[in-house]
């Protein structure tokens, strides 16, 4: 099984960074945007590069102290993710992990400049795990400017190259893997599949459940199937949307194969690699697919009556906290 070498950019201008800030560093009380995060392991995660305050601060405070010019749009803060394929990283010991990410780290120290990093902090709460930079982009004649250091679409392929290269000198096992210019490619988040195995994991309880609604003398195995129902009924009101999301989606990869084969440019191999990458998505999510229809034929059933009764006493449970 290859092991790849994972890195990603996002550039982010003011406005977003106090909420980058409070996920980062974990300041929230709850995360619903990402079931990922165990709040239990949260006293596991780490710094290799400490944050002495919030993010806004230290950005404004870096900005000062080399006299950039600042505009209303300029991108102020450029957020990275590092790390490696979670069969590769989750092998390794928390010490060979650290070190890991410590030689990553010292990739984005000397081609942004150490000074330029205000944060560096590995998450060990979830699933696999990673390390977010946050660092400043200021070129070396103090210029803040995102699209100067990075370059652009082709700079951050030459970046992800030299990334690749710094990580596989230490670690040869480690690949460059497809670049998302050949496949096209972006993920479907995580909770998208959490929430139809969920729910699939109880279809048959939710189909009898939802069945017994019609039931006129049974009072008992009534209030047994709304009990069901209401326990799963958030998963079941997400499931809509999301299986509009999943549709969409294969859609595009759809698009994507036929992108990949009409690229005469590409090297055989490379288009063969292509094509087996967006192949494997689309069954991933083809199967998702199959399980979210499915869920949809005996969600459907749920008449409109007992959606109305749920969300009433939620609204009722929602004034009592409110009062407590």
């Amino acid at each position: 099984m290859n092991s790849y070498a994972i890195m990603r950019i996002n550039k982010h201008k003011m406005g977003t960074v106090s909420r980058i800030n409070r996920h980062h560093e974990r300041l929230k009380q709850e995360y619903k945007s990402n079931p990922d995060i165990d709040l239990s392991k949260v006293h596991e995660d780490y710094h290799i590069k400490e944050c002495s305050g919030s993010y806004r601060e230290l950005i404004t405070k870096r900005i000062q102290e080399v006299g950039c010019k600042v505009r209303k749009d300029s991108v102020v803060m450029q957020d990275c993710l590092a790390l490696a394929s979670p069969d590769w990283i989750n092998k390794l010991t928390l010490e060979q992990q650290k070190e890991f990410f410590r030689h990553a780290y010292k990739f984005f120290a000397d081609n942004f400049g150490e000074d330029n990093i205000i944060s560096a902090v590995v998450h060990m709460d979830e699933t696999t795990p990673h390390m977010h930079l946050i660092f400043v982009p200021i070129t070396e004649d103090g210029r803040l400017s995102s699209k100067k250091l990075i370059g652009g679409p082709q700079g951050l392929i030459k970046l992800q190259d030299a990334y690749y290269e710094h990580l596989h000198n230490k670690y040869p096992d480690i690949t460059r893997g497809i670049p998302k210019r050949v496949t096209q490619r972006d993920h479907l988040p995580v909770y998208l599949f959490k929430n139809a195995a969920e729910l699939y994991a109880h279809y048959e309880e939710l189909e009898e459940a939802i069945n017994s609604i019609g039931l006129v003398n049974n009072k008992k195995k009534k209030e047994e199937a709304m009990r069901i129902i209401r326990r799963y009924a958030p998963a079941m009101a997400r499931l809509t949307d999301q299986l509009k999301t999943v549709n969409a989606r294969v859609a595009k990869l759809e698009s994507n194969l036929s992108y990949s084969e009409a690229r005469e440019e590409m090297a055989s191999d490379e288009l063969i690699k292509a094509k087996t990458v967006i192949s494997n998505q689309k069954q991933k999510i083809l199967d998702l697919q199959a399980q979210q229809e499915k869920l949809m034929t005996i969600i459907e059933k749920v008449p409109e009556s007992v959606w109305e009764e749920i969300k009433a006493k939620k609204n009722i449970k929602k004034k009592k906290d409110k009062t407590k």
